[in-house]
């Protein structure tokens, strides 16, 4: 069996926005290219705006209509999931790849039992099927099962919707698992137990793709991070790697922006992330950036390999 369960290859994708009443293209992602081995927990960082969901509907093929992939391949098992049909792709999505949202009470139906819709999942009600349901819902550590299987979304908990989600997921027997910032509506406490069922599907064989923006998350949990900004990979290595060297002054940015010492003052990233209408020639992160050179307002610098890392910088431009 491959060791990539997943290969995006030169994708850019974009969207046919009006601006002044005239319908213009801007570009989402720029030429993205990673690699996701199986049975590891991936994480793609960076602040909101940064193109992390849009990679993750492209590959779930539910991008919205104004939206256009103007190149690459996504493959999955080597088979290139951009060139299925709808009704091909729909074998896949759900039961080989599947997703937990950010706000899992949206994607629960408020009409109907929790049993009702994983039965729906499996399309339908036989009492294997409700064993299988039974067993995943225990794997997620649900208590009182019976009581929850009959329980409408409404009355459970953020946390139990969010595990319910998760059961869903290994009742279809998903390979490959797409995380949407998946604790961002959950408190402390909560929040650690959802990212430590990640951990456990990790070590069941299961592949997890995290978006997050909280980089504290990602040390913790995550074998691999990839850091987006403004629909590019600034940088890619393995996660201690990553904390303990970072190479790209935003990425320097994120985690100076954390908490740690008591008392340390927090560092602000100046500025704020620009609309996907914005032109910007050269670095993307050039006007942010503290290490601002003239060839960073020019030339766009490629994702190079430096040591152990991958990394988008004029600062490396020297490196070999």
């Amino acid at each position: 069996m491959k060791n990539n369960i997943l290969e995006i290859k030169n994708l850019s994708v974009g969207f046919n926005i009006e601006l002044n009443n005239i319908e213009n293209f801007f570009y989402a992602l720029n030429s993205i290219n990673l690699t996701f081995e199986r049975n590891k927990i991936h994480a793609l960082a960076g602040e909101s705006g940064c193109g992390k969901s849009v990679l993750i509907n492209t590959v779930l093929k539910l991008l919205p209509k104004n939206s256009l992939v103007k190149s690459g391949e996504i493959l999955f098992n080597d088979v290139d999931i951009l060139k299925l049909k709808d009704s091909e792709f729909r074998k896949i999505r759900g039961r080989k790849i599947s997703l937990i949202p950010q706000d899992p009470f949206m994607s629960l139906n408020p009409l109907y039992t929790i049993q009702n819709q994983m039965l729906e999942v499996l399309s339908e009600n036989s009492k294997e099927n409700i064993e299988k349901i039974k067993w995943a819902l225990n794997e997620v550590r649900i208590k009182n099962i019976d009581n929850v299987l009959k329980s409408y979304p409404h009355e459970l908990s953020g946390g139990m919707k969010q595990r319910v989600i998760i059961a869903m997921s290994l009742v279809q027997n998903a390979e490959l698992i797409l995380a949407d910032e998946p604790t961002t509506a959950l408190d402390v406490s909560v929040s650690n137990s959802i990212l430590n069922l990640l951990l456990d599907l990790k070590e069941k064989g299961k592949t997890i793709i995290l978006i997050t923006h909280d980089l504290s998350i990602v040390s913790n949990y995550c074998d691999t991070t990839s850091i987006m900004y403004l629909g590019d990979i600034v940088e890619r290595a393995d996660s201690a790697e990553l904390f303990k060297n970072p190479m790209h002054p935003y990425t320097k940015a994120l985690l100076n922006a954390l908490p740690t010492i008591r008392g340390k003052r927090l560092e602000n990233i100046k500025g704020q992330i620009s609309p996907i209408t914005d032109i910007i020639n050269g670095c993307k992160f050039h006007k942010r950036c503290s290490n601002e050179m003239e060839i960073c307002k020019e030339k766009k610098p490629s994702l190079l390999n430096y040591n152990c890392h991958q990394v988008s910088c004029w600062l490396y431009k020297d490196l070999t």
